[in-house]
């Protein structure tokens, strides 16, 4: 028998040919999911007419050729405008300057477009500004509010015939009526608010208000009257302090109206006597004489 004899070239063929046969064609035999493809990009947004520094937000939506949408799709944001109207990374636009702009959102190759067109908004209400004729006003005083519109250049932008709500953070501390006079009946610190009806959104703003105590406010103070008047009809007075009504010949009484937290007890109807009452409480506590219509009074209790 002859001997087997095999060459290099041989094996390596050979092996090779094992390991085609083994692997195929390397393929698994599944096929891959087709990837979507972007045929458009629809952007929409609730309005497409601003006002410079006004905002509104877009969404985009990639859909392939058969309208299916394509979830995983991240558009790119440009404004072919920004000095009319720039658009951030998420799709929020700002308006800047009167004129248009079209806003794209582009996936891959393929582009969704929006046209947003900035007016000037010149006398157009944008924001309302609160002030206050007094800052600061001591306890018992009264300070008007008053409430101004501004277009979204800083330029005047009237109310019209809107609804003007007033109101302050704090009415233990300061009181507001509907027309915006404000009162001082604590110390401290307060928000004055103006909240002005602009359809479904109203716009708002707050002016700081300070209310002081009265210096040398005295311990005791009297209230007389003579005829149908209190004298004084407003009465200062220190906190823990009394007050002395002085009553005539003439019957009157003292009812405290509104009674608020620390008012002292009624006086009932009397006449030619002196009655005492004790004011441990700051504020403003208004009275009346019931039997004798507009004779009205004011004790102020000061810290």
């Amino acid at each position: 028998m002859k001997p087997v004899t095999w060459s290099l070239s041989r094996i390596v063929a050979g092996a090779g040919v094992a390991l085609l046969a083994a692997c195929g064609d390397g393929s698994s035999g599944v096929t891959p999911p087709a990837v979507p493809v972007v045929s458009r990009v629809d952007v929409s947004a609730a309005t497409t007419a601003l006002t410079p520094q006004q905002t509104v937000q877009l969404s985009a939506v990639a859909r392939t050729s058969s309208g299916t949408v394509v979830g995983s799709a991240q558009p790119v944001w440009s404004s072919t405008a920004p000095t009319i109207a720039t658009v951030n990374a998420s799709g929020l636009v700002t308006g800047v300057a009167a004129g248009s702009a079209t806003i794209r959102a582009t996936v891959g190759s393929v582009n969704g477009t929006l046209d947003v067109t900035v007016t000037s908004g010149v006398g157009v209400l944008a924001t309302v500004v609160v002030n206050a004729q007094d800052l600061t006003i001591q306890l018992g005083q009264l300070t008007q509010a008053t409430v101004s519109g501004r277009d979204a250049m800083g330029g005047t932008a009237a109310l019209g015939t809107r609804t003007v709500t007033w109101s302050t953070s704090n009415p233990s501390i300061a009181t507001i009526n509907t027309a915006g006079v404000v009162t001082g009946v604590g110390v401290g610190t307060v928000s004055v608010q103006a909240s002005v009806a602009d359809g479904s959104a109203p716009k708002t703003a707050t002016v700081p208000l300070t209310v002081t105590g009265i210096p040398n406010a005295p311990t005791t103070a009297d209230v007389v009257m003579p005829g149908l008047i209190f004298n004084p009809t407003e009465t200062v007075v220190k906190q823990g302090g009394t007050v002395r009504f002085v009553f005539p010949p003439l019957a009157h009484n003292v009812i405290w109206d509104p009674r608020l937290a620390g008012s002292p007890a009624d006086i009932n109807t009397t006449s030619s006597v002196t009655v005492s009452r004790a004011f441990p409480a700051v504020g403003v506590f208004p009275f009346k004489c019931t039997l004798h219509p507009g004779m009205d009074g004011t004790v102020i209790v000061s810290a």
